[in-house]
């Protein structure tokens, strides 16, 4: 399963995955089109943005800052709506969401039920 892509990447993938199975005559009925998707959410892009870069730039030990755009979904829950949308537009069927927060001690993510539901409603997700 793919992860710290951009959907750009992802279509990307789709297309070379697709131009070599037609290659090589395979099937990709029972394929499973994945993703692995970086997300932070806040009312607040910058901090939504600033929180995905610290969090995944402790989890590899690197400044995420520069290129947290590529490999993350940010922004307010509009914007990583489409986020996610562009990620379902590009190919994934189904998306593993791994939510970026720094704030230590919560094991509840307070936005995710209004982002699935927003999902839910824009037929990103069933």
């Amino acid at each position: 399963m793919p992860y710290l892509y951009s959907a750009e990447r992802y279509a990307a993938s789709v297309r070379t995955i697709n131009s070599t199975a037609e290659d090589l005559e395979r099937s990709l009925d029972s394929f499973r089109w994945m993703a692995y998707v970086m997300v932070a959410v806040d009312d607040r892009p910058a901090t939504a943005r600033d929180d995905a870069a610290a969090f995944l730039g402790g989890t590899y030990n690197q400044d995420f800052s520069e290129f947290v755009d590529r490999v993350a979904v940010t922004g307010n829950l509009d914007q990583v709506t489409e986020g996610l949308r562009a990620f379902v537009d590009a190919g994934a069927r189904h998306l593993v969401l791994l939510p970026c927060t720094v704030t230590t001690g919560v094991s509840v993510v307070p936005w995710l039920p209004e982002l699935l539901i927003r999902l839910r409603e824009s037929r990103v997700v069933d």
